[in-house]
């Protein structure tokens, strides 16, 4: 699958799949990036500076508990339209998960400091791409503030709602 093809089934675009050119103008600062099976992408409480798209492979998301062990939280493959490290565009606060290949895997990689750039080349551009982060961070929070609620119930009491 080319870039742009990728690009178009990657949910931070949706806005700007279907405006001619507009994919391609991205795709210049996209590195394809290829890990081997077993290394790991990102490295929870690194520093993050850039975004990863699944182009190929199948990836686990791990998380440590506060004892040090690891569990996977799930497992991904290229057809769910994966990306990954997002929030490394918008802030350089360390990564609140791994990201370990499972597989062979290769991936789409996109730096802050070029994301950066390309916005002040491409305002609109940038406009509707954090507009979608922004999006996609909202309906997290909710749904974590939702499970939340949902746990306090179940650990409290039956009356809290």
């Amino acid at each position: 699958m080319s870039v742009t093809s990728r690009l178009k089934t990657i949910s931070l675009f949706k806005s700007i799949k279907d405006k001619e050119g507009l994919l391609s103008k991205l795709e210049e600062i996209i590195v394809e990036k290829v890990f081997a099976k077993d290394s790991y992408i990102i490295r929870e409480g690194e520093i993050g500076d850039c975004m990863f798209i699944l182009s190929k492979g199948v990836i686990s998301i791990e998380k440590s508990t506060p004892m040090g062990d690891t569990f996977s939280l799930v497992k991904l493959s290229e057809d769910k339209n994966v990306f990954f490290g997002e929030l490394a565009l918008l802030d350089s606060d360390v990564r609140s998960a791994s990201v370990h290949a499972v597989t062979e895997t290769v991936c789409y990689m996109i730096k802050k400091d070029e994301f950066n750039h390309f916005c002040e080349l491409n305002p609109y551009i940038g406009y509707l791409i954090i507009k979608e982060i922004a999006m996609s961070l909202a309906g997290k929070l909710r749904k974590t503030t939702n499970d939340n609620l949902v746990l306090i119930n179940a650990l409290c009491c039956d009356d809290v709602i």
